[in-house]
């Protein structure tokens, strides 16, 4: 996927929204009690939404996760999809998150694929709607699109604890869509406890482990995709029971919302209804939040279910600018520019600061003396963009180009007639001194321009009206991005017979920069992939270790784009993730002795970079006595005693044990971890025991053994 960076002007979309209307987002937190006992207050919720749908100008629902309480019972499932096909049926846009209890219930079932999920609310029953942007190769994650007043906002919902692979994705959608306000929903992000509040951390996990393996912490979504993404705006979630808000800070100086809103334990009848309204009031920069329950009819007036967000639309969208190309201003010097005269063939006019278009420069009513423009913007073009480059100065070759603009001043305008001034795309090349001769009698339309027609303008027979003129080059800039050589373009007059009258065109050589002829052109472009930068390769903690180790692998990269999701893999395996830049540190536990090979690599959306090799021996450990478990042996002599041992050692080895029990130095009076012995004398008796494995360690341990008389 490559990232596609738009450059335009801002007359459409956020800048120039003209009173934009109120809107109302909806969001849903935690249903999952409602699918087990309360199937009414689900239901009440959604037809509350379709009901006031139209009145109340909804837009737009996000259910924040946990659509169900046990993911393997369909039942739930079915209360769940009839709960929210009453949106369906009302037309109403909505996207869903998959929570822990989507996937995961306690017990034995785990359903890692969400096949319940994809099965009710996959991507295959959203395909068809306008506002549906698509989901994940997985189906897990999902993004929607919906526009007000030509306003574009985007609501991405996320996995839970979502994998390195959803992100790769996400940031996918984010980089095409930089030009839209995003909406972040996803499942356990914040926590609201008595002691302490904030993003899920370490000491959070470590009382409620990761429901998905390979999961990202709440800190790292932040840190890696959050704040590295402009657009994102607000952060929603579910899952904690309470309400919880806090405001972070953006790796663009932008705050970022972070909302928790879940009501389905201490709120009664597993949450009694109650769900979020999000009132966006773009022009005033702001969205107010009310919390509300249609089974109750009732609003909550607390600070935390009643607030309102400042959030400048226009901030979080990202720069779109456009290119600008006019002689001697912003470092540009390229523009060139001449006419030639029928009546003066062979003088050039390169220095002048007027550019004369006329049927007849000489005003001679007895013939027909042509006055011909030239002009041409050099150094338009660049190489393709690769990552990691800034914003070009140049238009990269093979850009599409969306508009192009020539805004031309005239120091003279027509008197007489409407003339058509017009503008062909040439063909052969020419300079600053070319002549009316030098060109072959002119410049003849086909032959020395394509014969397409680029663009004109009319005199406006009044030199007081406004002398700008531009027109729309879209087409000649457009071939020229593809391949075309750049010979400029024609300015040719209308041919009309005992017409004298013509333009003065200010030229580059015109002494108010300001009234130059401007080029602006507005494009898109792809950035060429540049695979990531290893800055740290693959290492150990050890090389040399004991079954039962632990190594800690590491490794880190760099990729010239900051925005592309990094995805770092051992063995195949995916070990971590990053947004630009990042180090992994995966740990390895070894159950088994031998030669260990790990090799690691980087992966951006593109391209795959090795990042190293490390072999690692692991060692055989002996099997040793495990003295926590092993009882001190005491027995009454005469009467045999059970001799019983623990070991410890590596899991795939099988250890044995021999015994020396009577003194004379050797293991053959017992072989086993359980047998019975007979100590014919009172008092304390050393024995040993030797430990081996099948891999050649061994080890001897001595025991006491206290006879009693």
């Amino acid at each position: 996927m490559k990232a596609v960076f738009l450059s335009s002007l801002l007359s459409a979309g956020l800048a120039g929204a003209a009173q934009a209307q109120d809107f109302r987002i909806i969001a849903l937190p935690d249903t999952q009690k409602y699918t087990e006992s309360y199937p009414e207050l689900f239901v009440g919720q959604t037809q509350w939404i379709a009901d006031r749908f139209v009145p109340d100008n909804i837009r737009f629902v996000t259910h924040l996760g946990d659509l169900v309480e046990e993911a393997a019972t369909i039942a739930h499932w079915n209360v769940a999809t009839s709960a929210m096909s009453i949106l369906d049926g009302a037309d109403v846009p909505y996207g869903t998150c998959v929570g822990n209890h989507d996937v995961r219930y306690p017990g034995e079932f785990f359903d890692p694929t969400g096949v319940n999920y994809r099965t009710y609310f996959g991507p295959q029953f959203y395909e068809g709607e306008s506002w549906f942007g698509g989901a994940s190769p997985s189906g897990l994650s999902n993004y929607q699109v919906i526009d007000v007043d030509g306003v574009e906002y985007l609501f991405l919902h996320l996995q839970v604890e979502t994998p390195a692979p959803e992100l790769a994705w996400a940031q996918g959608v984010l980089n095409e869509n930089r030009d839209k306000p995003t909406w972040l929903s996803t499942h356990r992000y914040l926590f609201d406890w008595i002691f302490e509040q904030g993003r899920y951390d370490e000491f959070n996990y470590f009382f409620e482990p990761p429901y998905v393996p390979n999961g990202i912490s709440a800190d790292e979504l932040f840190n890696n995709f959050v704040a590295a993404n402009r657009q994102v705006y607000l952060v929603h979630c579910g899952h904690n029971d309470g309400e919880y808000r806090q405001t972070s800070t953006n790796n663009f100086g932008l705050p970022v919302h972070e909302i928790l809103a879940d009501y389905q334990n201490t709120f009664g009848n597993g949450g009694n209804g109650w769900l979020r309204i999000m009132d966006f009031r773009p022009d005033l920069d702001r969205i107010d939040v009310t919390t509300y329950s249609p089974t109750l009819n009732s609003f909550m007036n607390d600070e935390e279910s009643q607030f309102t967000l400042s959030v400048d639309f226009e901030d979080y969208v990202a720069d779109r600018p456009f290119l600008r190309f006019q002689n001697g201003v912003g470092g540009y010097g390229g523009t060139q520019d001449t006419w030639i005269s029928e009546a003066d063939p062979n003088s050039s006019y390169g220095d002048s600061d007027r550019i004369l278009v006329d049927c007849d420069v000489s005003n001679n009513i007895f013939t027909d003396y042509a006055g011909q423009g030239l002009i041409r913007f050099d150094e338009l073009f660049r190489a393709p963009v690769t990552e990691g480059e800034g914003t070009p100065v140049r238009i990269p070759l093979g850009a599409t180009i969306e508009r192009a603009l020539l805004t031309v001043t005239l120091a003279e305008d027509t008197d007489l007639g409407d003339p058509q001034y017009r503008f062909y795309r040439m063909t052969r090349s020419w300079n600053e001194g070319s002549t009316w001769d030098a060109l072959g009698n002119g410049i003849g339309v086909g032959t020395d321009t394509d014969p397409l027609l680029v663009s004109f303008f009319m005199g406006d027979n009044d030199p007081d009206l406004e002398f700008g003129r531009t027109v729309d080059v879209s087409s000649a800039v457009r071939a020229w991005s593809q391949g075309a050589t750049n010979h400029g373009l024609a300015i040719l007059p209308e041919p009309l017979p005992f017409y004298d009258d013509g333009i003065a065109i200010r030229s580059s050589e015109d002494g108010n920069p300001a009234l130059r002829p401007v080029l602006d052109v507005e494009f898109s472009y792809e950035v060429l992939n540049v695979p990531p930068t290893i800055d740290a390769f693959l290492t150990a903690s050890a090389l040399v270790v004991f079954e039962g180790d632990e190594v800690e692998l590491s490794f880190a990269a760099t990729d010239p784009n900051p925005l592309d999701p990094l995805t770092f893999r051992i063995n195949g395996q995916d070990v971590g993730f990053a947004t630009g830049t990042g180090v992994t540190t995966h740990p390895v536990l070894f159950e088994d002795d031998g030669m260990y090979t790990f090799t690691a690599e980087v992966l951006d959306d593109e391209a795959s970079v090795a990042a190293g090799e490390v072999e690692i021996e692991v060692l055989n450990r002996a099997p040793r006595l495990d003295r926590d478990a092993s009882p001190v042996l005491v027995g009454t002599r005469s009467v045999p005693l059970p001799l019983v041992i623990d070991v410890l050692d590596a899991p795939f080895d099988h250890p044995r044990a021999a015994w020396e029990l009577d003194g004379d130095g050797r293991f053959d009076d017992l072989e086993g971890f359980e047998g019975l012995w007979t100590f014919h004398r009172a008092g304390s008796h050393r024995v040993q025991v030797l430990l081996s494995d099948e891999d050649g360690g061994q080890e001897v341990h001595e025991l006491l053994v206290r006879i009693r008389p």
